[in-house]
């Protein structure tokens, strides 16, 4: 099973990228967008590894091999559509897989549950994301962080899906927080901190942050 998890994971991050593509190169999406959706995409990289496997060692062959192919993709622009009219001081398609590989050894070590790292992951993945595409669309002054810019609407979009994600990943999977309002409590304390981490990191950095900061909340608080 776990052999089958690593073919997987190339497959399923293969049709995630490939179908952006193709989908810039007929006008549906633009660059920006695409760049968001292979970012929600990929993390639900973490779902499939959840399934079907078991050994930490073949958990981590996924995160650290795109770690090196993400760096040579960026740098000799392998991947148009991932790196099109992007930051070039914004290497956060290596850091991405960074901190998914920190997430599965402390995960997949039995240092904090599997379950709390999907909630990092989908965390980073939807609300990361769609900041980004709110943000862009809701024209605003925005408030200059780091060189950034961050505007009420994409922290209120990075807020509003990061709550939707706990929420649903506590109620599945945390007995101690089972019942709608604790779980309420809990969403909203990991939304919080994940959307004030996501606006004080620069040069997506915060693709290392985000996903760090919101597992350590609960691993650390809720667990």
């Amino acid at each position: 099973m776990d052999g089958l998890g690593i073919i997987a994971s190339y497959a399923f991050v293969s049709l995630v990228i490939a179908g952006a593509t193709l989908m810039v190169r007929g006008g549906a999406l633009t660059p920006l967008t695409a760049r968001k959706l292979i970012h929600v995409g990929v993390s639900h990289w973490w779902l499939l590894a959840m399934v079907m496997m078991d050994d930490p060692w073949v958990a981590s062959v996924g995160p650290f091999t795109f770690i090196f192919i993400n760096a040579l993709a960026l740098k000799f622009h392998l991947l148009p559509v991932m790196d099109r009219d992007a930051d070039r001081r914004n290497w956060g398609t290596v850091y991405f897989p960074i901190s998914l590989l920190v997430l599965v050894n402390l995960c997949w070590r039995h240092i904090m549950p599997i379950w709390v790292g999907a909630v990092a992951a989908l965390v980073l993945g939807w609300g990361d994301g769609l900041a980004a595409l709110v943000g862009d669309r809701v024209r605003g002054r925005g408030i200059p962080i780091w060189g950034g810019r961050k505007t009420l609407a994409g922290s209120a979009a990075m807020l509003g899906a990061s709550f939707v994600v706990t929420l649903v990943l506590t109620l599945l999977f945390n007995p101690r927080f089972g019942a709608f309002f604790p779980a309420v409590g809990v969403s909203l304390a990991v939304a919080a901190c994940a959307t004030l981490v996501e606006a004080l990191t620069p040069f997506g950095i915060d693709n290392i942050t985000v996903p760090l900061a919101s597992a350590a909340l609960y691993g650390g608080l809720f667990t």
